[in-house]
């Protein structure tokens, strides 16, 4: 969503800050112009970027859970040790700072590496994994599957037309003309090849065959798996009143996906004029 730039808030934690400036461990500060969210869980210290990767929501007046705080908007998750978005909505790290301890005070140093963990996956795990649905969930576990060592066939079944966009800022900012198109996309379209996850676009998935395993595709062959993840979301509610029936933006538009004029690489359209909006999460 777009984010208005304001001036950094708090202390600049470069000069030091002690521990009874902290308020309920934790205290928001800043080294330049960036914010840092300083934590205090247990006996250790830990400095990461004061806002969520996802919709910029203040993690200063998130939940501390041992070694991890909660987004209070969306419940995105981030470790604290290394700044790496361990739940959705979130997808991308904050940053972290290195810290010093001296003389009773507490500084900010500089940034530290990204070290995003990668275990191995089983030896006699899956090896192919098909996704059904092409929104933030399905995304969400096809790029943690990567992250977390899975490195078999990994494929994308989406009815939608276009790669996974950000759904809810279908009706917000981009709306109302003031998020430009670029910020849609989850993931930029060279995302998928770069971390060989097979995105198939315009499938309907008509069926499952348990015992074989297998996907039955509308006009294609089946799809088998090993396992299979069902993250089709939900239709949006049709409005039962007078006209809800009409040709669409007549009356209601229902914002599930990008209207094929705006879909990259076909042009720009004018701003939507939309009289009311009803949007899939």
């Amino acid at each position: 969503m777009a984010q208005e730039q304001a001036a950094p808030s708090g202390p600049d934690l470069t000069q030091g800050v002690t521990v009874a400036d902290f308020v309920d461990g934790k205290l928001v500060g800043h080294v330049g112009d960036e914010e840092v969210l300083l934590v205090r869980s247990g006996s250790e210290l830990f400095a990461i970027g004061a806002h969520c990767t996802h919709y910029h929501g203040p993690l200063g007046d998130g939940l501390v859970v041992g070694d991890s705080v909660r987004c209070p908007w969306h419940h995105a998750c981030f470790d604290l040790r290394t700044g790496e978005a361990l739940r959705a909505p979130a997808l991308s790290p904050v940053d972290c700072w290195k810290i010093e301890q001296r003389d009773g005070r507490i500084f900010v140093k500089e940034k530290r590496a990204q070290t995003a963990r990668r275990p191995e996956m089983p030896a006699d795990g899956p090896r192919r994994i098909v996704i059904v649905g092409g929104g933030a969930a399905g995304f969400a576990a096809a790029e943690m599957l990567r992250r977390r060592g899975f490195d078999g066939a990994l494929i994308m079944l989406s009815s939608d037309a276009a790669p996974p966009v950000d759904r809810p800022n279908l009706s917000k900012d981009y709306l109302t003309g003031t998020a430009p198109e670029d910020w849609l996309p989850l993931r930029p379209d060279d995302f998928y090849a770069a971390n060989r996850i097979e995105l198939r676009l315009n499938v309907e998935v008509g069926g499952l065959d348990t015992k074989a395993r297998e996907l039955i595709v509308a006009g294609s062959e089946n799809v088998p798996y090993d396992r299979l993840l069902l993250a089709t979301g939900a239709e949006p509610v049709r409005l039962s009143i007078p006209g809800a029936d009409q040709p669409p933006c007549a009356h209601a538009a229902f914002t599930r996906g990008l209207p094929r004029h705006h879909r990259r690489h076909e042009g720009r359209a004018a701003r939507p004029r939309y009289r009311c909006e009803l949007h899939r999460a």
